[in-house]
């Protein structure tokens, strides 16, 4: 009888320590209908728009903005263009020139290396390099470099590696890999399983050199990956009556989009564009149709979400987070502009 009180206690202790494991996440509860209205042009903003030559710069397409020393780097549909933060200058163009006068074929994604700037052209398979002057430095040819385990979008880690999400190949495979510097495929990294191609914003972002955050589209889990390549919850974010429900029977995120096309609901989905410091935790997520950012104070764990209003002629096409303040990425009339809200101003709506 001893024996066995002695067995249930251990395992009573696995267990408990199982549950721990699972239950460390933080949880960030999300109150949609104490939404702040945030007026663009209001005290606290400060906008800046794109000119080239003292001509005003009209971005078709914004797929992704970055920060990279005193410039903002955007990745438009098929060159990357940098302006001067304070100004709005254009200072650098980049098209995927190299050896001959052509352009990418197909840019698939920008991420910033200290002060070089690295651009993936998916079709091309080529990693092509250049400073913040835009001139061309590097380029790498990933052809045949894990062909068996090809790469989607790129994180670089402290050891100079990459962490990697997978390119869909039909199967569900591990949806996350280590790479090393030359993009040889090196392991597979956690045990989270793709199930489409689908791209839907940049998922990554470097928190502190041990620790790198990853979203998944559709789900409101953060995940961490650390230093030894343990991944694991560590944020979830609860929309309380506006969480879309998830049905087990969906095979991927194209059944997500159906529902979501289909339903009369205003779910909030979308995490994406995320950002920690020290301070704050904050996303970008969509709900009635526009792009709302939450911030997470890290401080007192409050929680507040804003809306940015905007006129019929000044359209929000994107929000994100950089040195605890807010940028939002306008179109107005024939000119691309870029505006900036400290997380601290934003938050005295509060």
């Amino acid at each position: 009888m001893s024996k066995y009180l002695i067995v249930c206690a251990i395992l009573s202790c696995i267990l408990d320590c199982k549950q721990s494991e699972v239950s460390r996440e933080t949880i960030i509860r999300m109150d949609l209908k104490k939404m702040h209205q945030i007026d663009m042009h209001g005290e606290y903003a400060r906008q800046i728009c794109l000119t080239n030559d003292g001509t005003s710069v009209l971005i078709d397409e914004v797929k992704k903005v970055l920060l990279a020393g005193d410039q903002y780097i955007v990745q438009c549909k098929n060159k990357v263009l940098g302006f001067d933060v304070q100004t709005g200058t254009q200072k650098m163009a980049f098209s995927g020139q190299w050896g001959e006068n052509r352009t990418f074929l197909h840019l698939w994604d920008t991420w910033v290396e200290g002060e070089t700037i690295c651009m993936y052209d998916i079709k091309d398979k080529k990693v092509f390099r250049c400073d913040l002057n835009g001139k061309n430095s590097d380029v790498t040819f990933v052809t045949n470099k894990g062909e068996d385990n090809p790469f989607q979008v790129l994180v670089k880690t402290v050891e100079g590696n990459y962490v990697g999400k997978r390119a869909y190949g039909g199967m569900e495979d591990c949806e996350l890999n280590l790479y090393d510097k030359n993009f040889e495929f090196v392991k597979e990294i956690g045990d989270l399983k793709i199930k489409s191609g689908i791209y839907i914003g940049y998922p990554f972002f470097v928190y502190r050199p041990s620790e790198i955050l990853y979203y998944r589209y559709f789900y409101n889990n953060i995940y961490a990956i650390d230093d030894k390549q343990n991944v694991s919850v560590k944020y979830y974010i609860d929309f309380g009556e506006n969480n879309m429900p998830f049905d087990l029977s969906w095979r991927d995120e194209y059944d997500c989009i159906d529902f979501i096309n289909s339903s009369e609901e205003d779910y909030a989905i979308l995490v994406s564009n995320i950002y920690e410091s020290d301070k704050y935790f904050c996303f970008r997520f969509l709900w009635k149709k526009k792009k709302c950012l939450g911030v997470y104070d890290k401080s007192n764990g409050k929680t507040a979400s804003f809306m940015f209003d905007s006129s019929p002629s000044d359209s929000v096409v994107d929000v994100y987070a950089f040195d605890d303040k807010v940028l939002l990425v306008n179109q107005d009339g024939d000119k691309t502009c870029l505006t900036t809200i400290s997380v601290d101003d934003l938050l005295k709506n509060d």
